[in-house]
């Protein structure tokens, strides 16, 4: 069985310093089974040259794009790159990570060889009607200065790009006969879009240092710390964050919200909503309790949900959230925006709380909540690090993979019919 991934990852040895990394996790336990032949295309290198860079037994190119044409087509280089490389590997099935990546359409060609399979990763389309959510309109002009006039990138501008790509997801859906999706809300967003392909469900897996690490419940944690991830677009609700913490204050001066994730710069040269951040905690009188812990990695990302007294995620809209699942999984009591797939991922008041998007008064009550009771804190600790277990299996997650591929593959060959087969 050879499977070829097109992703946004070049895997290797160099350790990944961000949340929600997993396919290189799922990519290295599939390389275990020996009836699998493992391989992936990249154009998220920096290579300026078409690049073989073998990892493990995982055969692997980096092919760089230099521009996308109005067709959705990637530029006639990489067009012909990627078709010798494709050749040369022979897939039986061609694994498209995310509608985001910039190959895109290339895969679907007809003279794109072995079964295309759409995974979802992201669902473009639900993106830009929530990117300005939370912000007023003054705001949103506020995150724009002579940097973002002299680039044309500003969140006026990404929610135009977000648009363009949701019309080209839209697309590839409606060319995919296999569709995988790792949760329900996924699903409902995109089946309308294809009620012909044939759909099937899994789950991420976790980096080990998330399976191994120790559990919160076993730390004291006498200092009162938030830690999230919700750096990036707008659409993270870092915003909603910094609004719910000057509440938060107002009860624990010495509160600190560590923020994990690169920022880039923070001066006048720094990316516009970022600065504006920065603007608004100054004037809600938060900016000192914010600690910037930058890109870090599994361990630093362990090490701080040890320590945290609350894991916070007030996104908008996540398609499953690996974040949550990785606060989960070390037992950090959450408080989590009902949006997108999350609800999917914990049972309010049981596993975590949820609050209404973009509702900054009831995070902050949520929030002292778990703060002012460690009792009520350990039980949802304890109720998660449950479910997680439950959820998060490398074993299981792998071997549904593998299972995926055999039944596409047998599908094409009209051995089976995977209607009547649901992977979970």
């Amino acid at each position: 069985m050879r499977i070829l991934w097109v992703s946004l990852r070049l895997f290797s040895d160099k350790e990944e310093k961000q949340s929600a990394v997993w396919l290189k996790s799922l990519a290295l336990r599939l390389t275990e089974i020996s009836e699998l032949k493992l391989a992936n295309i990249s154009s998220g290198s920096g290579k300026k040259v078409t690049t073989q860079c073998d990892y493990k037994n995982i055969s692997q190119w980096a092919i760089p794009v230099k521009r996308i044409k109005r067709n959705g087509l990637p530029d006639d280089f990489a067009c012909n790159e990627f078709r010798k490389v494709v050749a040369g590997f022979a897939p039986d099935i061609v694994q498209i990570w995310g509608s985001e990546n910039p190959f895109q359409l290339l895969p679907f060609q007809p003279y794109i060889p072995g079964v295309k399979v759409m995974t979802m990763q992201g669902v473009m389309a639900s993106i830009h009607p929530v990117l300005f959510n939370g912000l007023t309109f003054k705001e949103l002009l506020s995150t724009i200065s002579l940097r973002e006039i002299l680039t044309q990138r500003n969140l006026f501008t990404i929610r135009k790009s977000f648009r363009r790509d949701a019309v080209r997801e839209e697309l590839m859906i409606k060319m995919s006969q296999f569709i995988i999706t790792q949760s329900e809300w996924t699903d409902s967003q995109i089946r309308h879009l294809n009620t012909n392909a044939l759909y099937f469900r899994t789950d991420r897996v976790l980096r080990d240092e998330f399976y191994s690490c120790r559990k919160w419940t076993e730390f004291e944690h006498r200092k009162p710390v938030i830690y999230s991830a919700a750096i990036g677009y707008s659409l993270k609700g870092l915003h909603v964050l910094i609004k719910a913490l000057s509440i938060v204050k107002k009860s624990i001066p010495e509160i600190e919200l560590r923020l994990a994730g690169a920022t880039g710069r923070k001066d006048f040269l720094g990316e516009g909503y970022l600065r504006f951040i920065i603007r608004l905690s100054k004037r809600m009188g938060v900016y000192s309790n914010i600690k910037w812990l930058g890109a870090i990695n599994s361990s630093e990302i362990v090490k701080n949900l040890q320590e945290a007294s609350v894991f916070v995620n007030p996104s908008y809209v996540e398609s499953y959230s690996m974040v949550v699942a990785e606060a989960m999984a070390v037992g950090t009591p959450s408080v989590i925006s009902f949006a997108g797939a999350m609800p999917e991922l914990a049972v309010n008041r049981i596993e975590a709380f949820f609050f209404s998007p973009g509702d900054y008064y009831q995070l902050a009550y949520y929030i002292l909540q778990l703060l002012n009771s460690h009792s009520l804190s350990l039980e949802i600790s304890h109720s998660a690090i449950k479910r997680s277990k439950l959820r998060q299996s490398n074993f299981h997650t792998t071997l549904n993979q593998f299972k995926i591929y055999e039944n596409i593959l047998n599908e094409r060959n009209n051995e089976v019919d995977p209607k009547n087969w649901t992977a979970r």
